[in-house]
């Protein structure tokens, strides 16, 4: 009989996500069973402390380097430094959706739960060093999603949405299977140590496929181009704070994912998909910026915009150096506080008859919300990469790292996209400063948790962009740290 080792080591590494599944489940047990007055807030309150328990193994872990499970599932600098983006961004996501959803008539206490299994998903993602468990962090993941989407059941767009992104993402997983299959047929293992230890003898033909395979199912989840399709219907049909967590939360997990596959797992057929990401990465930023620049809706602007980044990110990958590597992870930690904080303040514009999202709601927002237009400002210069907010340190390190490498056109063309990205957003700034409202000004809504996640998305934007110099040593040593 085999027995499998379960140390010291395996209670650690598992320790973050089993603290926030476990807090998921029994937050879904008391949305269940407990009788609640409409309005209070017990089942987000234990739903943050499930996600603070995390944060606190989190913490206690830094500086841990370890693979356990037979190497399959590490504890590591890049593990731990995605627990913490992704349980800022849910506890942000659980303090913005307080009030916005009720707002808007949905009294599914059901969410808040779900945003916890999503994170453990995010987690597992993070962690993987084994394709299996990469697939059942994205299955963890993507079901909880599933169902986000789709939360506000009576708005036909919500459950439109909740459709599409089910339907492609079991599409995608397909692919993401049938690459398992590839690469485990070619090397005889699903570990990314075991893989890499079969490339030499394995069938080119059958990694090459495999690489195709899980280029499309992770491109999925990434939205990156030809695979984007579905992201602007699917932001624009979801409740915004589902919407603040997929483009944050989700992308994170999916460039966690694919960093530590392709520069961990597959580091010896860099000279084989460095290319093809080199490709990508272009077409997605392109087309993430032309597409952005024709909406008159904020909401898909910023999910075009979404896509956009990710091209950036994919940038870095592509780079496939270690100064890229920290690169990535420093921009997906200055692009959470960033991409939340633009969320938030559409969710205080929304009431619950409309969602203010056109860009004509947003006319005259100085004149009638100056703390909101001001921190809208704040986020839509850093998304543009204008010094010194957080966005510009984002970029500039993306860029540093493929101009070190002597990738120069690459860096180029991203410096020119940024470019035609801020026209797109000057156009909210203009509207916000410089024209005048149309209609009715709306009603607003008292909203202090959602007050709360807005005030610390603006720290976050202008401090990591004033002090850069300690999130960049974070994340350079995250990904120096990978166990391989």
């Amino acid at each position: 009989m085999i027995q499998v080792p379960f140390g010291t080591a395996e209670w650690q590494s598992i320790a973050p996500f089993s603290l926030v599944a476990i807090g998921g489940m029994i937050a879904l047990l008391w949305a269940v069973f407990a009788e609640e007055r409409p309005g209070t807030t017990s089942v987000m309150w234990m739903s943050q402390a499930g996600l603070a328990a995390g944060l606190v193994a989190t913490i206690a872990l830094l500086g841990s380097e370890k693979a356990s499970f037979g190497g399959t599932f590490a504890l590591d600098g890049v593990s731990l430094l995605a627990n913490l983006v992704f349980l800022l961004s849910a506890s942000m996501t659980l303090f913005m959706a307080q009030g916005h959803l009720e707002s808007m008539g949905v009294r599914a206490r059901e969410f808040y739960p779900l945003v916890l299994f999503a994170t453990a998903g995010m987690m597992i993602m993070g962690a993987a060093r084994d394709l299996v468990i990469l697939f059942l962090g994205i299955e963890v993941m993507s079901l909880a999603a599933y169902v986000l989407a789709g939360i506000h059941r009576r708005d036909p767009g919500s459950t439109e949405a909740a459709l599409k992104y089910f339907v492609l993402g079991a599409f995608a997983t397909c692919f993401l299977l049938y690459g398992i299959a590839a690469f485990y047929g070619a090397t005889g293992a699903t570990s990314y140590d075991g893989i890499r230890a079969g490339l030499a003898s394995a069938p080119r033909a059958a990694l090459i496929g495999g690489v195709a395979l899980l280029v499309v199912a992770l491109g999925f989840k990434a939205a990156i181009v030809p695979f984007q399709a579905w992201t602007p219907d699917v932001y624009q049909g979801a409740p915004t704070a589902v919407t603040a967590l997929m483009s944050v939360g989700v992308k994170a997990a999916a460039f966690v994912g694919i960093t530590r596959l392709f520069l961990d797992g597959l580091g010896p057929l860099h000279q084989d998909w460095q290319r093809i990401f080199w490709v990508l990465a272009v077409l997605t930023m392109t087309v993430g910026n032309v597409f952005a620049l024709v909406q008159g809706n904020v909401k898909r602007m910023l999910a075009y915009s979404s896509i956009a980044h990710a091209g950036y990110l994919l940038a870095g990958v592509a780079v496939g150096t270690s100064r890229a590597g920290g690169a990535v992870l420093l921009y997906l930690f200055t692009y959470a506080f960033m991409t939340l904080g633009a969320f938030g303040v559409l969710i205080a514009l929304g009431t619950g008859e409309k969602p203010n999202d056109d860009l004509d709601d947003l006319r005259g927002l100085a004149d009638r919300r100056p703390l909101l237009a001001g921190a809208m400002t704040i986020f839509l210069l850093s998304l543009t990469g204008i010094p010194p907010l957080a966005g510009f340190v984002g970029k500039f390190y993306v860029v540093e790292s493929a101009v070190n490498a002597g990738w120069f056109w690459l860096a180029i063309l991203l410096v020119l996209n940024s470019a035609i990205a801020a026209y797109y957003y000057l156009a909210v700034i203009v509207a916000m400063w410089m024209r005048d409202p149309i209609g009715d000004e709306p009603a607003w809504e008292s909203r202090p948790y959602l007050a709360a996640a807005l005030l610390a998305a603006t720290v976050g934007t202008v401090l990591v962009g004033l002090f850069p110099s300690g999130t960049l040593d974070f994340a350079r040593h995250a990904f120096a740290s990978i166990v391989r």
